[in-house]
């Protein structure tokens, strides 16, 4: 990536793409690899500034899977041809394993916040 398309990233306003994300409202292309981008930037970043820390490229790593993974379940639940019942149950089940990556989020932010 170029120091130019960095920098740019950098100074994007991102927020009304996390809005759209915080409402459950689909992004396209270009708002998910904006997003994508931005996320990838931000965790390198880190990963510069505490070197020692390996968990750090192991959640980029594991955070790429988990979206490929996420991606690829989808595709194949689509050409399943589930009844509208099992399309919903597929989607809660997916939501509710989004669910979980988020609290586990909150809880370990909470614990390295002091709270």
């Amino acid at each position: 990536m170029s120091r130019w398309h960095l920098e740019l990233l950098c100074s994007a306003d991102l927020q009304p793409i996390l809005e759209k994300v915080g409402r459950s409202e689909p992004l396209n292309f270009a708002e998910l690899h904006l997003l994508y981008d931005a996320a990838e930037i931000k965790l390198f970043r880190l990963m510069q500034e505490y070197e020692g820390l390996h968990e750090l490229r192991q959640l980029q790593q594991d955070s790429a899977d988990f979206a490929r993974l996420l991606q690829t379940s989808c595709l194949a639940l689509r050409r399943a041809n589930l009844s509208s019942e099992n399309r919903q149950r597929a989607r809660d089940v997916l939501e509710y394993q989004l669910a979980y990556q988020r609290a586990c989020l909150q809880r370990s932010v909470a614990s390295f916040d002091g709270g």
